[in-house]
């Protein structure tokens, strides 16, 4: 199966070292004088799969955009952080960004900056909502500037330093995946697929059952002894159009009267926190389908419809993904097995299913490589 990635061998070769490590002091001193023009740093603490994040934000002006959607892995201070991210804005600080030197058409897709990648430095650029994201990974220092707080939109409020995340994560052979995941602490279920698939249908259908939640629309995958996945965010998204289908979430939506253009986001650590589960490990990957039929079930996938699934909509949302994240997730695929989720009408059957699904994988899964013999529909 051939999938077009985008070559980060390239990235790091093209980039000047020196010049992006010079910049992004110039931005790191910027920050500084932001925290000095704001009355000082504000800092929050955090845990994800075992590393301690700590975050420094330039007064308090972005605590309300920037730190809902993390509440949840909330810490307290520890000596040493694993990553600093700091992060300020030109609005309340009253500071501007230091004039970026590299050229107006240096911009890739997903806002990656060429010119200002490298094996040390990641640089991205979002024109919306006129954004920068920075990471040293020789000093474990992320910064993220915007020029205002309250234009960030729903979409990086409920995922925020996804990028910085991602090249963290990734330097450290973990994964920030494109899917939700919900289970027990004894294991759980890779929810995937593209946007409109049915993954938040799912994930949020299983708020009324036994099952706990692990994350919606982006978590954090390891695999050093077995595959787990990990939560970095307790946002949750729902489709304008489908949040009749969910009465009693109706209440908790943080944004109702932005439906028309906007996905309904839920911060289940306000209201469900109970809910919530940190990590997993990986028992099957789901692929939701929407069905005409009233019934829910279950049939064997391939890990190619797997990796069809995470691949495209992982790697084309995250700066600089390529080749490695798309390895990494054709080892995931492999290693566990997969099944198409048909969605039937009565919502209510999801999480029973899916239950059931947990009760019965307790067999160890032979791996099935992509490409072999036994490539077909398991």
């Amino acid at each position: 199966m051939a999938i077009e990635t985008f070559d980060e061998s390239s990235v790091r070769a093209g980039a000047s070292v020196a010049s992006s490590i010079e910049y992004f002091e110039a931005f790191s001193d910027a920050f500084q004088n932001a925290c000095q023009a704001a009355g000082g740093p504000v800092d929050r603490f955090y845990i994800a799969a075992g590393d301690v994040l700590q975050l420094r934000l330039a007064g308090p002006a972005l605590l309300p955009y920037l730190t809902p959607a993390i509440a949840h892995l909330a810490t307290p201070p520890p000596l040493t952080p694993a990553l600093q991210i700091c992060a300020w804005d030109s609005d309340s600080t009253g500071l501007t960004l230091p004039t970026p030197p590299w050229p107006v058409d240096d911009r890739v897709a997903r806002g990656e900056l060429p010119s200002f990648s490298n094996h040390r430095i990641r640089t991205a650029f979002q024109p919306v909502p006129s954004a920068v994201s920075m990471l040293d990974t020789g000093k474990a220092l992320g910064i993220f500037w915007v020029q205002n707080g309250a234009c960030i939109p729903y979409y990086d409020a409920s995922a925020p330093f996804r990028t910085i995340l991602h090249w963290w994560f990734h330097s450290r052979s973990r994964q920030l995946i494109h899917g939700a995941a919900v289970g027990a602490p004894t294991g759980g279920v890779l929810i995937a697929g593209k946007g409109g698939s049915g993954k938040s249908t799912t994930a949020l259908a299983c708020l009324s059952s036994p099952l706990l939640y692990v994350g919606d629309d982006y978590v954090l995958l390891s695999q050093k002894d077995s595959p787990r996945l990990h939560s970095l965010y307790n946002s949750a998204k729902l489709n304008a159009d489908h949040v009749h289908r969910f009465p009693h979430l109706v209440p908790l939506i943080s944004n109702p009267d932005k439906l028309d253009a906007e996905k309904a986001v839920i911060f289940l650590q306000e209201h469900h926190p109970e809910k919530l589960l940190h990590s997993i490990p990986v028992r099957a990957i789901v692929l939701p389908k929407l069905s005409a039929h009233a019934e829910t079930r279950l049939r064997p996938a391939s890990p190619t419809a797997s990796l069809l699934a995470l691949a495209p909509s992982t790697i084309f949302q995250l700066p600089g993904a390529g080749q490695e994240v798309f390895q990494f997730l054709k080892n995931f695929v492999e290693q566990v097995p997969s099944y198409v989720l048909d969605l039937g009408s009565d919502l209510s059957r999801i999480p029973a299913v899916i239950e059931e699904l947990l009760g019965a994988n307790q067999v160890p899964f032979a791996p099935v490589r992509i490409g072999g013999p036994q490539c077909g529909v398991r």
